[in-house]
């Protein structure tokens, strides 16, 4: 097929044709995962809005591509400002019915070019994969891209088998004797604000990376509240739990819920400090947080959590409370040769 004529275009979360980018995602979204609601524009606005603030933890960009005046493609190129300084994190998708026709790899030969002039010479990116023969994965092996860690998603339909749910709590709780459970939604308590950034730090380095380029993130109380605030700008609300040790926070899980779709809630970090585990702490804070989950947003019918299967112990817990496997999602990345660095440092002066 004859490739289109297109035009790559500078975009803002508040332009005149962001709304037809969302829509990229969101059509992308759809043809991959059919029997799920994309997430919805006002979310990608959100993320953009906080990626063009000053002052934050990521810097970023878009990039439309233009096919006869309609947004065919899109790109976000995601930039680490606190740490990880020579890493971008690169988002393609190309609208379905404009698949095929050289658009992706036009915009990822964007994303290249900015990261390299930006300095950065490792890209990662991620890609869902609901069964074989993915067209991001396609797609990424075209492109010379590395798979460096494989999760796979699974699903618990809700509400959860009540004897499962009651058998876990009850090992739990004999195993974490000594242990304070804790509960939360937001905003993390000011008293262990600390502690929290201390776990988010750890999870860059405790949980599985696979082979990917990235090292220790830089957290702290501040970078929290901005990761609290964008959830919320994003209209997202964050179910969380945590245990305490001798007044100290040494395990948390967060569960992200979309109030304007809230059927589908999405696990996000959970951990627990290397040198506490072994007191089931993971399955303690997971149950307390389905029986939260039912109380404060009854709407709530999936969630779906992703894991490395070399993470056995977390798998377990998972499998245990009825987790069920729903696809995979593969992180890959792509390390830029000195003449792509080269021919960007050129065009950038």
């Amino acid at each position: 097929m004859t490739s289109p004529a297109l035009d790559l275009v500078e975009l803002g979360p508040d332009d005149a044709l962001f709304p037809a980018w969302c829509e990229v995602l969101a059509a992308s979204q759809r043809a991959d995962r059919p029997e799920e609601p994309p997430r919805p524009a006002s979310d990608q606005v959100a993320l953009g809005r906080q990626l063009v603030a000053p002052g934050g933890s990521r810097d970023g960009t878009h990039r439309a591509a233009v096919v006869d005046g309609g947004v065919a493609g899109a790109l976000r190129l995601l930039l680490p400002m606190k740490d990880n300084p020579t890493v971008a994190v690169v988002d393609v998708a190309v609208h379905p019915e404009h698949r095929r026709r050289g658009i992706g790899g036009t915009l990822l030969a964007e994303g290249i070019r900015l990261a390299a002039a930006a300095g950065r010479t490792e890209l990662i990116t991620e890609i869902d994969e609901p069964g074989a023969d993915a067209p991001g994965r396609e797609f990424a092996l075209r492109h010379g891209w590395t798979c460096d860690l494989l999760e796979t998603r699974r699903d618990l339909v809700l509400p959860p088998d009540e004897q499962a749910l009651s058998d876990v709590e009850a090992e739990a709780r004999r195993a974490s004797a000594g242990y304070e459970l804790v509960t939360w939604r937001d905003r993390t308590p000011d008293a262990l604000l600390d502690d929290r950034a201390v776990l988010e730090q750890r999870m860059t380095t405790d949980a599985p990376q696979g082979d990917l380029p990235v090292s220790e993130e830089r957290w702290d109380g501040e970078r929290i509240r901005e990761y609290e605030a964008s959830h919320v700008a994003r209209g997202r609300t964050v179910v969380s739990a945590g245990a305490m040790k001798d007044g100290r926070l040494v395990a948390y899980t967060d569960l992200q819920v979309p109030l304007a779709q809230p059927e589908r809630a999405h696990q996000a970090g959970t951990l627990v400090l290397r040198e506490h585990r072994g007191h089931r702490l993971g399955a303690l804070m997971k149950a307390a947080v389905l029986r939260d989950l039912a109380a404060m947003l009854p709407q709530v019918r999936r969630i779906s959590t992703y894991n490395s299967d070399s993470n056995r112990p977390m798998v377990a817990v998972n499998e245990a409370l009825g987790f069920q496997p729903a696809g995979q999602l593969s992180s890959w990345s792509l390390r830029l040769r000195p003449s792509e660095w080269d021919r960007a440092t050129v065009s950038a002066r």
